[in-house]
């Protein structure tokens, strides 16, 4: 049975951190006896009394402002007779020492309460009682004054000294200011003080190196914080796993379940007209150029602080849409999702639809007219449920593509022969999985019908992808189709590549060395339920094999990167014609650094702008300038298969959702330190006039590669320069050491400007 990880409460974590927040601000303690045994006593005092032990200092207390970490909870909260909440909290930094210097003007509070709703216990809203009304008119389409939750932080802030403060309310919630209510009452909110009911406070500090946003859950009118109604739908952790970390307005709200007393049904954005209730507006946001709204032409924007207009509308999100448990999961839908965190109500995007989830993608849906029309959400359930007409949510988010997946996974078995002169022999299956069975692959359709495709490709050396002696004019991978394999006997099938491992008898000349590898990709060919095809990437499979090893044991490439942390965010990478799939070891053959676009740069349909005359397919550097895109001077242009498309990756197409200094969020642990592998090459940058023989490439010194796909502009070029990188050399310059990179002087492990400490990298959730 898989680990599942529970998102256990905020009770149980605030008694924990009010503990360890006490602990270390020394509070007392006792024991029995007056020594350890075998411990003899110390001297006498003066009149026969032991000695008392040396007093041990309190640590001083932490400056708020130089703080890396908050560490902050709530300990209780009530609604007194006047109106004004009071907060009690505990302050410490990253090594638990109390903060006592927190003032007034570095913290914001704000108080809501979860309103009931007719679905059940389960479902419900939060609603502010602080609030303000945000005029419409200055900028965007919106023409009505809307209300909008927000914070205070005008109250009375105490200050024990210990690291203990009381925060009492400005706002009086039993007597709102008449246009406040007003207002609400315009848009049917309810903001009566409902104290049977469970109420949030959350706190979100700032003027400091760290963050905090600690929320407290309770019945006022019993003080009740265990067994009362929550509303917990996804928890920050798997938000981070892609936005590392989410971090917004300033930077001061990093938490979800801060976000939720704003972000709910009670607010508005004026000058758009668009709810920010969260549920509605990260649907929207996520969905962005897919929006049906966007691609009738419309547009999807939310006016900001400063009346700033944020455009979603060209927002590519970079996985399946219809993946609704890559940021919500319960303990009804979990699946295989073990890598996330459960919520108490994780699993209500399945149980309890409603206009306002549902039509926030789909926003082209008229439920005035949808099946014979929906005044509310009471009768949605009686159509999307598991026993309704359409069945279950779940199921009409699934994803035929990825569930026919699992029945195909291939293997390559053994290579035979491989060493220079030698074709090898790749011994390899694709079997179902789910049943145990190999395919035929000669005769059953999945395979040999229209669309199909199955090949093995094999590659060399490991130390660096070079393909050299390829028999073609660019660097990629030699391709045999598995059409004309051979069967083994048991299941599984031979194919012997088309031409053998160069040994230097043919043109450039260059024998090739080391370790090849051989990979089986592909895409089979499946009747989905409507009777329609449906095409279904296999995820690729490599071997390893020996050319000329001296011990005959293959040597692997070098692990950069893990899929499984690629696929956090992209869920599925299936590319050219859905061949390539979900193997990093398939991609580097092909995308190495003597491959370029040159070939198809000449034919492109819509010429590149960037004056090259080839860019590089490494994928080291087309990687990075792919996702650095944001941040990038001069936006990377890639021509693609047969020159039908030229990509350019600008930050209007690329919007990378995390913090691009992370190198961890792709990479293995060692995966981005310098110095790197001494095998890896220089990536090529023009071919010369001999496209199949390397030796008259111009080259970008490995490390130089790889940091000027982020860092192109003309300051750090001329830095990487200075010290020894180059955009115009040879590989032979490099083996020679007449070109030696010192980036490792002081990026290097250990040394002053380390990758790992001028990158703010982190390990994700």
């Amino acid at each position: 049975m898989k680990p599942i990880r529970r998102h256990w409460g905020r009770p149980l974590r605030q008694a924990v951190m009010a503990l360890a927040v006490c602990l270390l601000a020394a509070c007392g303690g006792g024991g029995g006896g007056d020594r350890a045994a075998g411990v003899e006593p110390g001297p006498e005092a003066p009149g026969g009394q032991v000695p008392l032990p040396p007093e041990v200092p309190e640590p001083s207390p932490a400056p708020y402002a130089e703080a890396l970490e908050l560490r902050a909870a709530i300990t209780g909260a009530t609604i007194p007779d006047d109106g004004q909440p009071v907060v009690d909290f505990q302050l410490a930094n990253e090594n638990n020492i109390a903060i006592t210097d927190l003032t007034g003007d570095d913290v914001r509070f704000i108080i809501a309460k979860l309103r009931t709703s007719p679905l059940g216990n389960f479902t419900g809203n939060w609603q502010s009682y602080i609030n303000r009304i945000e005029q419409a008119g200055s900028v965007g389409p919106g023409t009505e004054p809307k209300l909008q939750a927000t914070t205070e932080s005008s109250g009375e802030l105490t200050n024990s000294g210990d690291g203990s403060y009381r925060y009492r309310f400005a706002t009086d919630i039993s007597t709102l200011p008449e246009d406040i209510l007003a207002q609400a009452e315009s848009e049917g909110l309810d903001l009566s003080v409902e104290t049977g009911l469970t109420h949030r406070i959350a706190i979100q500090f700032g003027n400091s190196g760290g963050t905090a946003n600690p929320v407290y859950d309770w019945v006022p009118a019993s003080g009740a914080t265990d067994g009362i109604l929550h509303r917990d739908i996804a928890a920050t952790s798997n938000c981070n796993r892609c936005h590392d970390k989410l971090a917004l307005h300033g930077s001061g709200r990093v938490e979800i379940e801060y976000c939720v007393t704003c972000h709910n049904p009670g607010t508005t954005d004026a000058n758009s007209g668009n709810t920010v209730d969260l549920k509605v507006m990260a649907h929207k946001i996520h969905r962005g150029a897919n929006l049906p709204s966007v691609q009738a032409g419309g547009e999807y924007v939310i006016y900001g602080f400063g009346s700033r207009a944020h455009d979603y509308s060209l927002l590519h999100y970079p996985q399946d849409i219809r993946n609704c448990t890559n940021c919500h999961v319960g303990t009804g839908t979990i699946g295989d999702r073990d890598d996330l965190l459960l919520t108490a109500q994780g699993d209500n995007w399945n149980e309890y639809p409603s206009q306002a989830a549902c039509g926030s993608c789909h926003d082209d849906l008229d439920f005035s007219r949808h099946a014979g029309g929906q005044e509310d959400d009471s009768r949605c359930a009686s159509c999307h449920s598991s026993t309704g007409f359409v069945g279950s949510i779940a199921d009409s988010h699934s994803i035929p593509v990825d569930e026919a997946r699992a029945q195909f996974a291939a293997e390559v078995i053994s290579v035979d022969g491989g060493a220079p002169g030698e074709a090898p022999t790749i011994n390899f299956r694709v079997s179902n999985p789910q049943t145990g069975e190999d395919y035929d692959l000669l005769n059953d359709p999945v395979w040999t019908g229209s669309g199909a495709s199955l090949n093995v490709r094999v590659a060399w050396d490991t130390g660096d992808y070079h393909n050299t002696g390829n028999g073609a004019d660019d660097a990629s991978s030699v391709a045999v189709s598995a059409s004309g394999s051979t069967p083994n006997g048991d299941g599984s099938f031979r194919v012997t590549l088309g031409q053998p491992i160069p040994d230097a008898s043919t043109a450039p000349g260059i024998a090739a060395s080391g370790s090849g590898v051989a990979v089986v990709e592909g895409r089979a060919v499946i009747e989905d339920d409507e009777g329609e095809s449906l095409r279904v990437p296999l995820d690729n499979a490599h071997g390893f094999f020996s050319i000329d090893e001296a011990d005959g044991q293959a040597t692997a490439r070098r692990q950069s990167v893990a899929i499984g942390q690629c696929l956090v965010c992209h869920q599925s990478l299936s590319l050219h014609g859905d061949n390539r799939s979900n193997n990093i070891d398939s991609c580097v053959t092909c995308h190495n650094p003597r491959n370029t676009d040159r070939e198809v740069r000449a034919i492109a349909a819509t010429p590149p702008t960037d004056g090259k005359a080839e860019e590089s397919l490494d994928f080291k550097t087309m990687i990075h300038g792919i996702h650095a895109a944001g941040i990038r001077e001069n936006p990377l242009q890639i021509v693609g298969f047969r020159g039908f498309t030229t990509y350019v990756y600008d930050e209007d197409t690329v919007h990378y959702p995390g913090n691009i200094g992370n190198c961890r969020a792709c990479h293995t642990e060692s995966g981005f330190t310098l110095p790197l592998a001494s095998t890896v090459l220089g990536s090529t940058v023009d071919t010369g006039d001999l496209h199949d023989d390397p030796r008259d490439d111009t080259v970008v010194t490995p490390t130089t590669a790889v940091c000027s796909s982020c860092h192109d502009d003309s300051v750090a070029r001329a830095h990487m320069t200075a010290n020894g990188g180059s955009f115009d050399t040879t590989q032979a310059a490099l083996d020679n050491a007449e070109v030696v990179e010192q980036c490792s002087v002081c990026h290097g492990e250990g040394r002053t400007a380390d990758v790992a400490e001028v990158h703010p990298v982190r390990e994700l959730p």
